[in-house]
């Protein structure tokens, strides 16, 4: 279930993702970047995650916040996954929380090293809280107070990503530079600093979650190759090795996937 953020948020928090899904054993789930960091609240026990060249499972914290993600991850709960997502904007973790993104970039860090006892509170009103919309009002007083001392968005940046994010990723770095009286290496460090990610990269990601919203919208009777052009992919075989580099999955993989728990999360296995 996705929820709105009140008005006054709309500049850091994108929108939540309440989760759910019921299993009676291990279940397995990919993750993949959709371009945000984010906040989880784990609502019962956390998830196990695999990262790179790990053989051992890690726990997740009880809530955390993470930054971009430059490759899928393996994710697994023992039984009912229980959560609460809190999708950030691209740029929240340093206009509004005051991280250089790249510090975060494929980690994760509890909450309560970033905000001590006030982050242990909320973790445990949110999961005492008597149902998600007391959780998430809970989560907004916490995230109000964070819009004191933000720091502006700077104009080169917010001129990128709206451009970026107008032509759906469908554009490339030049033409970005085009419209923005900025070198491409200073391009590169706004990008390191405020989104975590190079801005091929990110550029990469808007036009693979353009290409998923397109899939998600289809037919099950049309053919995924009818959406390859219109999605700024050349061919089949460009599509496919995209896909796979994203999600480590095929398309129709990922199209007939019944139970998608959010655009970039569904279970695997």
């Amino acid at each position: 279930m996705q929820l709105p953020p009140k008005s006054l948020l709309q500049g850091l928090v994108k929108h939540y993702l309440v989760l759910h899904q019921q299993a009676d054993q291990q279940q397995y789930y990919r993750m993949f970047s959709d371009g945000n960091p984010g906040m989880v609240f784990h609502l019962t026990a956390p998830l196990l995650q695999w990262n790179e060249g790990d053989l051992t499972p890690q726990l997740q914290p009880r809530s955390f916040v993470y930054g971009q993600l430059s490759q899928f991850n393996t994710i697994a709960s023992s039984g009912d996954l229980n959560m609460i997502v809190v999708v950030l904007q691209p740029h929240a973790l340093h206009t509004h929380f005051h991280i250089p993104a790249y510090e975060l970039k494929d980690q994760i860090l509890p909450l309560p090293d970033l905000f001590g006892q006030e982050a242990r509170d909320l973790e445990a009103q949110v999961i005492s809280a008597s149902s998600i919309d007391t959780a998430i009002a809970f989560i907004e007083k916490f995230l109000w107070k964070r819009l004191n001392g933000q720091s502006a968005l700077n104009r080169e940046m917010a001129l990128a990503m709206h451009n970026i994010y107008h032509h759906q990723g469908m554009l490339t770095v030049e033409a970005l530079l085009q419209v923005i009286p900025v070198t491409e290496r200073q391009l590169e460090r706004k990008f390191r600093e405020y989104i975590g990610s190079s801005p091929k990269r990110f550029i990469d990601t808007i036009k693979f979650q353009y290409l998923l919203k397109l899939l998600q919208k289809q037919s099950e009777e049309e053919p995924i190759a009818a959406l390859i052009y219109s999605s700024g992919y050349y061919d089949q075989a460009h599509l496919n090795s995209v896909f796979k580099r994203m999600t480590g999955l095929t398309p129709n993989r990922y199209k007939d996937t019944s139970q998608l728990l959010a655009i970039n999360l569904m279970p695997v296995g």
